[in-house]
């Protein structure tokens, strides 16, 4: 899917993606930028919250969560302190 964005947009450098917000709270799309994320070994972000912590909390059970609030649009990102 990425390489096929990239591919529109390089083609239309105008273009909008309108048709994306479907697509952020699949579960193949979410399970995939946790394989980035745990492959690049990546760092707490603004909630500090460790790889680790996200693994004895459950990654199958965090990505489907968060799925439903990106779903329904009751996701808010944590706000810095």
């Amino acid at each position: 899917m990425q390489h096929v964005l990239y591919r529109a947009a390089k083609a239309d450098p105008g273009r909008r993606f309108h048709a994306l917000r479907d697509k952020v709270f699949r579960r193949d799309v979410l399970w995939r930028a946790w394989v980035a994320v745990r492959r690049n070994n990546g760092a707490p972000g603004i909630d500090k919250t460790t790889l680790a912590q996200v693994e004895e909390y459950g990654v199958v059970r965090l990505l489907d969560e968060l799925a439903g609030e990106l779903k329904d649009g009751s996701y808010r990102p944590p706000q810095p302190h």
